[in-house]
């Protein structure tokens, strides 16, 4: 139940002209363009819009590029450090570089095991190939006893 005066129809647009220069809505009431309206009020005439997203100024996440080889876990442990050293010096952190964090630290969590089995899968490669090879030479003497 609205408890203010109703809001008019030039203060709506100002208020979404406002927003949309990615004004929050404390730099709204200190402009004092809408006289009368307080911070609690310009917020909640926001949200009853809807169409309007305020978002808060984003950190800048520097980008971290993809391995153009597999890496060692020295250099995960490092990546990882980086990561959490960026995050400890932002002075505000929004969901969205939050969940970039998490994805990052989850993808370290997970590329030990993942590396270990990429190293075990490289020595079955090898052993497979090692196998196929002495088959190769059994199966050419055998075909030579024969002859």
């Amino acid at each position: 139940m609205a408890r203010g005066k109703p809001w008019t129809e030039q203060e709506i647009g100002l208020l979404v002209e406002m927003t949309e220069q990615k004004m929050s809505p404390q730099q709204i009431y200190d402009s004092g363009e809408l006289p009368g309206r307080t911070v609690r009020a310009i917020e909640k005439q926001q949200k009853t819009l809807g169409s309007i997203v305020y978002t808060k100024p984003t950190a800048i996440v520097r980008t971290i590029l993809p391995a153009k080889h597999e890496l060692s876990m020295d250099e995960v442990v490092k990546r990882f450090t980086t990561a959490f050293k960026q995050i400890c010096e932002l002075q505000e952190v929004d969901k969205l570089t939050l969940e970039r964090f998490r994805i990052i630290f989850q993808a370290a969590k997970d590329y030990g095991p993942l590396l270990k089995f990429y190293e075990n899968w490289e020595v079955m490669e090898q052993r497979v190939a090692k196998v196929e090879e002495l088959l190769a030479e059994l199966q050419a003497r055998k075909a030579g006893e024969k002859a």
